[in-house]
């Protein structure tokens, strides 16, 4: 239907408010399979998501990691590990836990932190 597309465009273009609600609705899709698909083929998804880590805001970066969690757990190989950190996650992933967050997030970064980590 076209709605990733149209979520990432609100991504890009959008004000604070917009986005908050575009990534709550984008990490909603992404609890069922069904639902990470499109997200998955889309070039722009890592990009755009590592981007808005620390740039909204809390509600925002909240629903952000839990989304790259959940793209992350989704493909078998490390593709998207492998992309995240190729744009920076692992370092504003770091930069979360020392600003603070609430509990559930410094769980779903620590879980995404081990599974950035490839050497084990």
């Amino acid at each position: 239907m076209g709605m990733v597309d149209l979520i990432l465009k609100m991504l890009v273009d959008g004000e604070k408010s917009t986005s908050e609600k575009a990534l709550g609705f984008l990490e909603s899709i992404c609890n069922w399979k069904v639902g990470r698909e499109k997200p998955c083929e889309n070039a722009l998804i890592m990009p755009i998501l590592v981007k808005k880590i620390l740039r909204v805001s809390e509600l925002a970066t909240k629903f952000t990691v839990s989304t790259l969690l959940k793209l992350c757990k989704e493909v078998d190989d490390e593709s998207h590990v492998i992309e995240a950190l190729q744009f920076g996650a692992f370092q504003k992933l770091l930069v979360v836990l020392q600003v603070g967050c609430g509990e559930m997030t410094i769980t779903k970064i620590t879980e995404l932190l081990k599974l950035m980590n490839l050497d084990t």
